[in-house]
């Protein structure tokens, strides 16, 4: 990655999410690049007020997939077991059909839709990433929210680990729906389903905030709650049908080991110590949500 300059930086005057003004924000902590984050206190969405913006972006994501995504092979060899995991949770609702995944990296999560027949589209904004999946999938390059589908409609679009990383979030998700299989109540229609999303209700981030599992930083610009996303998603009749919240069935559980970090953060915190270990895995840490299209 290029050295980031400050101006590849903005500063944010607003909530990203419902545009409250960021003096209506309670301060949380700053992050390694010196990027302020904030809770909103109207929607409850956490963000970071100083981010990469057009410029530091590119830089930041070009050679992403070789620089952090597949450096630690035991990393990549958990997500791959995550990869089934959420395929096997998806496809309780979506059996077949055509599938988008949105921020799609080397295509791996997009190869496990494949191999049980779905016909799968991935959309990268990340460039190595991009040109790596496309020797082996379909991947269109870009940016999602500024792309054009035509009349193509999607059974099952995804965001795995997605929306923390995007700009203007109201914009994909409102795109998404837009390119969503129209259906009803009955059963037909396109599925939304957004994954290994951080969650900012945790007990975890609550108490760990810059060390929490995955922090919200001026790279990972927000941080979600399930009624936030949820309220959006209802106001273009999407309806949500499945939540889970996996933890002791993933391949980053290590349950009395964490319980036992957990409780050392708490009495870090009631003595007033900084909290200076990373934050283990736990109970409610990470979003997995399916959302119902059913107009």
């Amino acid at each position: 990655m290029n050295e980031l300059l400050s101006t590849d930086f903005e500063s944010l005057e607003r909530c990203p999410w419902d545009g409250t003004p960021v003096e209506k924000s309670v301060f949380l902590y700053q992050d390694d690049m010196g990027c302020e984050v904030v809770r909103c206190l109207h929607c409850g969405i956490v963000f970071a007020k100083r981010r990469l913006n057009e410029h530091g972006l590119p830089k930041y994501w070009g050679d992403y997939l070789s620089r952090v995504h597949v450096q630690d092979q035991d990393a990549v060899e958990k997500r791959n077991r995550m990869y089934q995991i959420d395929y096997d949770f998806s496809h309780q609702y979506v059996q077949s059909g055509k599938v988008l995944d949105v921020g799609c990296g080397n295509g791996s999560f997009m190869a496990v839709y494949e191999q049980h027949g779905y016909d799968v589209v991935g959309v990268e904004y990340g460039k190595e990433a991009a040109e790596t999946a496309a020797k082996n999938h379909k991947v269109r390059y870009g940016v999602f929210d500024e792309m054009d589908f035509g009349q193509e409609k999607f059974d099952l679009i995804i965001f795995r680990g997605v929306l923390q990383y995007v700009p203007k979030p109201k914009s994909y998700l409102k795109k998404s729906v837009s390119i969503l299989a129209s259906g009803n109540a009955g059963g037909m229609g396109g599925h939304l389903f957004i994954t290994a999303q951080p969650n900012m209700d945790s007990l975890g981030f609550r108490l760990f905030g810059k060390t929490f599992t995955q922090p919200v930083t001026g790279a990972d610009f927000v941080g979600y709650t399930e009624e936030a996303l949820s309220s959006y998603l209802q106001s273009f009749g999407l309806q949500k049908v499945g939540e889970r919240y996996f933890y002791e069935e993933t391949p980053y559980a290590n349950v009395e080991e964490d319980i036992l970090k957990m409780a050392k953060a708490v009495q870090y915190k009631r003595a007033g110590k900084e909290i200076d270990f990373k934050a283990p895995s736990y109970w409610g840490n990470m979003m997995t949500l399916m959302y119902h299209k059913t107009m």
